[in-house]
């Protein structure tokens, strides 16, 4: 029996005995809701169960200590990983190592064997959309009565394979991703993410791939004209149905919070209004700044704000807007984001007056795509790569460009401004010595 069970997310889960048979798999419920009603020495383990990735997690977990007879299922089934659990439990998995019925993948690294010893020994109660503690706790003291103790095979660990050249050594921090237009800025941040971003686990049962800090620039985004292509997985409808939860302090009873609330009224302030004032009364200022994280609820929060702070500066008669996101998924979420705030930014500019719109700059802490998207994302990325994901030559470089040349035993540079413009010209003997000198403005 392994001596560090579980195995893994010991840090996401509630324990109760240790070698009780007895289990419960909560889904989406809060376990603190439920552990509270519920006697330690009445379950072995409390988790949820976010994903169907997680049915790999609680496989490998529970027979690497297969003391548990029993798992009670309960709460709301919001991602239908319950779904998957019950047929897995009914139905076993088929030739592909998926779930049959279902198609949810369980980790060929996980032998059929085992899988079938899990099935045949492990009774599952089904209470998906039972979300009454009490109930729950009545349930579970039925099933206590009839449950056999001990294990129920021996104990098993199986390897994790880890496909070769599937994650690439980058820095840690401070990536940049710049383009003219949303969706091609979008298909690199995907690109990059998927080639160099750190595997790890979540809170959510689900792997992801993650970089930190990532930069992303749009510079010229036409707000009154945007380019949504019909395979983005984000449709014109559901665009228009998200502007109100970002441009206006409307907010739609089943939710708990819009950032459009936060800009337009928090507590009773309208940031936006305010960030407007400012520029007005002064171009250049540095002031113009709307945070949206309230230290005094969110910290503690189950659901707080990913997009914490908006600025806009304006320079040379353009507005440029810089949003930061915390936390980042840049699949899903990132595209939506990036078009709402684009129409904020004009809508900030057109009320600030007599100035253009400049760049739109993301900066997300925690740029980061989930398992169950990566999938489409290296599709996105392998269909649309000879569009967007350019050669580099071809980019023209904001720091400018350099013309090189050799006149009689000399090395000539020149560097050149992206309009066009002279700006230097370096000349040596060797290479290596021109190098220092260029390396500052490549």
């Amino acid at each position: 029996m392994s001596n560090s069970w579980p195995l893994y997310f010991r840090d996401n889960l509630t324990f109760g005995e240790p070698a009780h048979p007895a289990a419960i798999c909560s889904l989406w419920m809060k376990q603190a809701r439920l552990a509270e009603f519920l006697s330690p020495d009445s379950y072995s383990v409390l988790g949820n169960l976010y994903s169907k990735d997680g049915l790999n997690y609680l496989l490998r977990n529970i027979l690497a200590r297969p003391t548990v007879r029993a798992i009670l299922l309960c709460g709301p089934d919001l991602t239908q990983s319950g779904a998957a659990f019950v047929r897995l439990m009914r139905d076993g998995i088929d030739d592909q190592h998926r779930v049959v019925n279902d198609g949810a993948p369980i980790e060929t690294e996980i032998s059929r064997d085992a899988i079938d010893d899990f099935r045949a020994n492990v009774r599952l109660l089904d209470l998906r959309g039972v979300n009454d503690p009490a109930k729950i706790r009545d349930a579970l003291a039925e099933l206590n009565g009839s449950l056999p103790r001990g294990l129920f095979a021996e104990p098993r660990v199986f390897p994790r394979a880890t496909p070769a050249a599937d994650e690439f050594p980058a820095e840690e921090t401070g990536f940049v991703v710049r383009g003219e237009r949303i969706v091609p800025v979008w298909v690199n941040l995907l690109a990059a993410i998927l080639a160099f971003g750190r595997r790890d686990l979540t809170a959510y049962t689900v792997q992801q791939r993650e970089l930190l800090d990532v930069v992303a620039t749009i510079q010229n985004e036409d707000p009154a004209e945007f380019d949504l292509p019909a395979w983005i997985p984000l449709t014109r409808e559901q665009l228009d149905a998200y502007y109100p939860q970002l441009l206006t302090s409307q907010r739609p009873e089943n939710i708990a919070y819009t950032y459009g609330e936060r800009l337009f009224d928090f507590n009773g302030r309208d940031q936006i209004a305010a960030m407007v004032d400012a520029l007005r009364e002064t171009r250049y200022s540095r002031r113009a700044v709307a945070g949206l994280w309230d230290p005094a609820r969110d910290a503690q929060s189950v659901d707080p704000p990913c997009l914490n702070l908006v600025q806009a500066r304006v320079r040379d008669g353009k507005l440029y807007l810089t949003a930061y996101f915390r936390s980042h998924d840049i699949f899903r979420a990132w595209l939506m984001n990036a078009f709402g705030l684009r129409k904020l930014q004009a809508e900030i500019a057109q009320r600030v007056g007599d100035c253009m719109i400049g760049d739109l700059v993301i900066v997300s802490q925690s740029a980061h795509i989930y398992a169950d998207s990566w999938d489409a994302a290296r599709t996105i990325t392998r269909e649309h790569e000879r569009e967007y994901l350019k050669n580099p030559r071809l980019i023209r470089d904001p720091r400018g460009s350099f013309n090189i040349r050799v006149e009689g035993f000399q090395i000539r540079i020149d560097h050149y401004s992206p309009e066009g413009n002279l700006l230097a010209t370096f000349t040596g003997s060797t290479a290596r010595a021109l190098q220092r000198e260029l390396a500052f403005f490549v």
